[in-house]
């Protein structure tokens, strides 16, 4: 009985660290793609551009790849469904906002490198994405909780 649920257990984590692996590697992925994209359009494209509204944009297309990479490798969610779509939309918009509130106030307020506050801001971000996606947008069931409270 107890080896069985030791058993149980092991599969449990296992299945959640291959996740937390695929998130982490989609992650450095993303940095590098939102790093390079953010180069290419505040230095080169548009130099004189406000340094917030270039980050913006480029966490919107970041977004793009980041949903259907982890769809597909971290969360194993085969079909695009409009409940994952309208539920991943959420989430992007809270985590853009917060990501582009933390830059401001990193790039604007704090007067810290660019390229630098990106960094962090990213790895700050990655904690609320990735446990708002585990428990919400690919969940087959995200309102669960709610269900049983006002049952």
């Amino acid at each position: 009985m107890a080896t069985l649920m030791f058993s149980s257990i092991h599969k449990k984590l296992w299945a959640e660290r291959r996740r937390l692996i695929s998130f982490f590697i989609i992650g450095i992925s993303s940095l590098l793609l939102n790093l390079g994209s953010y180069a290419l359009l505040s230095r080169v494209l548009w130099p004189d551009g406000p340094r917030t509204f270039e980050y913006t944009i480029v966490v919107v297309v970041v977004t793009v790849f980041n949903f259907e990479a982890n769809r597909h490798f971290t969360f194993e969610a085969a079909q695009r469904t409009w409940g994952a779509v309208s539920r991943f939309t959420l989430v992007a918009l809270v985590a853009t906002a917060l990501n582009s509130f933390l830059f401001w106030i990193g790039q604007d307020v704090l007067k810290l490198y660019d390229f630098l506050v990106i960094i962090l801001v990213t790895a700050i971000i990655a904690f609320f994405t990735f446990a708002s996606h585990r428990f919400f947008t690919f969940h087959p069931d995200p309102w669960r909780h709610l269900r049983k409270k006002s049952s």
